[in-house]
């Protein structure tokens, strides 16, 4: 019988990232202060694009933002905060607490909403509170086996950065990651067993990945990985090191002397014939199967069909 290892279900929220935007100084020394030894940090930001950039590339649970820094575009602001697809929990604070101003405020789905100058007691609270509420969320946009994104989340991530790699020329990378020959470990050590050997393969990839790298549990075995800002030949320098190290980690406490590897499918944005999400993904998807057809434990690069004709001709 297989020995598992004892796992915390909510192990991937232990960290939690507060993000300021434009608080005051006072408030923000308080709190590095308060959290200076725990499970919290706290990120500082000014600038709107910079902090939207940084929730979802950091996972950022909580999110503080000074309304009196912004005036009449707080609530476009603030608005912007609220419909990111990690959802992060928003908690207002401000010197206007007429009642117009807190209803226009919590109808856009924030938090909290604290009056300032606001009491530390209160304030650490209002975070607690608000990454509670976030965590419960977050089932609709976290695989709850492995705590990674879904394929519905990650596809509304893939579709930003793909807009993001159009408007600014930027390089943006796709990995699709599959488990060869999983139906085995099922079939010999059950399902419950299967489902650890998911886990540990999901923290072999956190472990091998960057901080704004935006991993997925794309569907049984499968797992796509998202690298902004990442040239096709450094995917396939860390495809092949992911490749590795899954192959060289230790899972005889599940699966006794059973071999596990993975095939990899690689496709960028700047590849002539991948503009779009949707190729992108489907380049991916078309080069992993290469590589299952190869013979898996491989890594394959999509390849566009007009140099692939060429090179048959030749």
């Amino acid at each position: 019988m297989a020995q598992v290892k004892d796992r915390n279900p909510n192990q991937q929220f232990l960290e939690h990232r507060i993000l300021c935007i434009e608080v005051p100084q006072k408030t923000m020394r308080v709190l590095k202060a308060q959290f200076s030894k725990s499970q919290f940090t706290v990120l500082e930001e000014k600038n709107i694009q910079k902090a939207l950039k940084k929730i979802s590339h950091q996972d950022i649970a909580v999110v503080l933002l000074n309304q009196d820094a912004f005036k009449k575009e707080s609530f476009e602001v603030t608005q912007k905060l609220v419909a990111c697809v990690t959802h992060p929990a928003v908690i207002v604070l401000t010197k206007d607490d007429t009642a117009q101003n807190i209803r226009d405020l919590f109808n856009l789905k924030i938090s909290d909403c604290l009056t300032q100058p606001v009491a530390l007691s209160t304030l650490i609270q209002s975070i607690k509170s608000g990454i509670t509420y976030r965590e419960s969320s977050l089932y609709g946009i976290r695989d709850l086996l492995t705590g990674l994104y879904n394929r519905y989340a990650f596809k509304e991530i893939l579709q930003r950065e793909t807009d993001r790699a159009r408007r600014y020329q930027r390089h943006l990378s796709l990995l699709m990651v599959d488990i060869d020959y999983f139906k085995k470990i099922n079939d010999s050590y059950g399902h419950l067993v299967g489902d650890h050997v998911l886990e540990e393969v999901s923290d072999v990839l956190r472990s091998a990945v960057r901080k704004i790298d935006v991993i997925s549990r794309f569907g049984g075995e499968e797992f796509a990985i998202l690298l902004p800002e990442t040239t096709i030949g450094h995917a396939t320098l860390l495809a092949e090191r992911i490749r590795k190290k899954i192959e060289a980690y230790d899972y005889t406490h599940l699966i006794g002397d059973l071999r596990l590897t993975v095939s990899v499918g690689i496709s960028n944005f700047h590849t002539p014939g991948q503009k779009s999400d949707v190729v992108l993904l489907n380049a991916a998807d078309q080069a992993l199967y290469a590589a299952k057809k190869e013979g898996r434990n491989k890594v394959c690069i999509s390849v566009p069909k007009e140099i692939l004709r060429a090179s048959r001709s030749e």
